[in-house]
């Protein structure tokens, strides 16, 4: 397995604890309970930039060059890039619904949590489907030369997508909120 692919599943793994710890916090908006919004608004803030910054564009350069290697194996890139668009329109819907219930509506406390359960269910089921069928068919279909690319990109500190340092920071921020949220 490469190393790209070992640090997409990782990332796969952490969001998979993060949804989660998303899901228990917006169930207790349906108890009545108050929720903790810094801990949510942090949440939210990882789910919404930690896959366009530092997870898709990973992706996307392996699909840009599933798709060139073999086209057939490439008409998956189509299936995972409208996911992702779904995905995010999905959690910009979330943010609306969190912002209202912020604003003590009670009619969305309910919509907030079916819509996270609706979210982590679509994620969940899109990531099964990078694991079992993206990835095998980008490691088939890959060139070596082609991974090299991919990685050095993944290395280049420079650079503000695939830099190391934006990373980090997420992944200490996942810990933050791992441990914050008593998982």
């Amino acid at each position: 397995m490469s190393q790209v692919i070992a640090k997409l599943l990782e990332d796969h793994r952490r969001m998979a604890v993060l949804l989660e710890v998303f899901e228990r916090e917006t169930n207790l908006s349906t108890e009545d309970n108050n929720l903790n919004f810094l801990l949510i608004d942090t949440m939210l803030d990882y789910i919404l930039n930690f896959p366009q910054k530092c997870h898709h564009p990973i992706e996307n350069s392996i699909l840009k060059s599933l798709v060139r290697r073999d086209p057939e194996k490439g008409e998956i890139a189509t299936i995972i890039v409208n996911e992702h668009e779904k995905l995010t329109n999905l959690i910009i819907q979330l943010a609306d619904k969190i912002a209202r219930v912020k604003l003590e509506d009670p009619l969305f406390r309910e919509d907030l949590v079916n819509t996270v359960r609706e979210y982590r269910e679509l994620l969940l089921q899109h990531m099964q489907k990078e694991e079992t069928i993206f990835f095998p068919a980008a490691e088939e279909a890959l060139f070596q030369a082609d991974w090299d690319i991919i990685e050095t990109r993944m290395r280049d500190k420079g650079d503000p997508v695939f830099g190391r340092e934006a990373d980090r920071q997420y992944r200490a921020l996942h810990k933050v909120i791992i441990e914050w949220g008593g998982k």
